[in-house]
């Protein structure tokens, strides 16, 4: 099936499988995308759209419009059609699969030419050759931006975890146009120690912004030159320990409790438990949008939050430091 009527409609005769079908109480049909094939039929890549089914013993033909999300890049893309259910205790469970016969490419906005960034002085330095919109000329981009991320892997397309550094925010772009030569300064925030840094392409729609195309550049940061030892000083009188000293030393209780401080904060809220009450506990957070992140569980990955309504990049931000899964 082509991929345009694929993002447009996902169609299927179902026969479920009567055992499963008491001890499941969710039953979805995923579509997924990797660059890779998918080996024993096993799901690999990203995840393109999700549809609720209520499947019953014998046949069933389905057919339904959804929200696609296709992977970030211009790879081709193998493509898979399954059947999934929750097991009693939560668990996703692959019930089966159907493997398109061909690969897939996606049209969207995408980086083009050479992409540097260089962080210096509290400032990002973005330069893009271009920036490109190849769909249809009636096809209106939604709103772009660039999201620099310090990452600890290269990006690859899926869900990620990172720091956020810089963004800026682009407009739209008509189809089969583009942006040339674009050259960016904006405030940065310093990431720390050797990692990935890497510049996203970000389209704004009805899922939030979903990322289209990446640039996965490497970060080195500079080492801080050790402090040189002090010179031994020449035997003198005993002298009286400054009261500075005293304080500074911490108390062994006092230790014990930063630690266990410390631990509490790292566990964070668990998305896919807390109440809509312990969510609001974090702030920039509203009770729409509580409710609306808590309709959308369960959550495979962190970064699935900015599909939420009104969970947009900083308030993305936030989360990622507020919650675990």
């Amino acid at each position: 099936m082509p991929w345009p009527a694929l993002a447009k409609r996902m169609a299927i005769f179902l026969m479920a499988i009567p055992s499963r079908l008491g001890a499941a109480s969710q039953w979805a049909l995923q579509l997924w995308s990797s660059a890779t094939a998918f080996p024993d039929r096993q799901l690999a890549g990203v995840k393109v759209a999700e549809l609720t089914v209520y499947p019953a013993a014998g046949q069933q033909s389905l057919a339904a419009t959804v929200a696609a999300t296709p992977p970030a890049g211009s790879d081709e893309q193998n493509v898979a059609l399954a059947l999934v259910f929750w097991d009693e205790n939560g668990l996703p469970m692959v019930a089966d699969v159907a493997v398109y016969p061909r690969a897939e490419s996606f049209v969207q906005p995408k980086l083009a030419g050479n992409v540097s960034v260089a962080l210096a002085d509290g400032q990002a330095t973005i330069k893009v050759d271009a920036i490109e919109n190849p769909r249809a000329e009636d096809n209106l981009s939604g709103t772009l931006a660039l999201e620099l991320w310090a990452l600890d892997a290269p990006y690859a397309g899926g869900s990620w975890q990172g720091i956020p550094v810089a963004s800026v925010i682009l407009g739209v772009l008509g189809g089969g146009s583009g942006q040339v030569d674009s050259h960016f300064v904006v405030p940065a925030a310093a990431p720390e120690g050797p990692g990935v840094l890497t510049l996203m392409l970000r389209e704004w729609g009805p899922l939030g912004y979903v990322t289209r195309d990446y640039c996965n550049l490497s970060l080195e940061m500079p080492v801080k030159p050790k402090a040189a030892a002090p010179k031994a000083k020449a035997k003198s009188k005993p002298e009286a320990k400054p009261v500075a000293d005293k304080v500074n030393k911490a108390k062994p209780a006092d230790k014990a409790s930063a630690k266990k401080t410390k631990a509490a904060a790292a566990k964070g809220i668990a998305i896919n438990t807390a109440s809509e009450t312990e969510l609001l506990a974090i702030k920039g957070l509203t009770a729409t949008v509580a409710k609306a992140i808590v309709a959308g569980r369960p959550y495979a990955a962190l970064n699935e939050l900015g599909k939420v309504k009104g969970v947009g990049p900083k308030l993305l931000a936030t989360l990622s430091d507020k919650v675990v899964l």
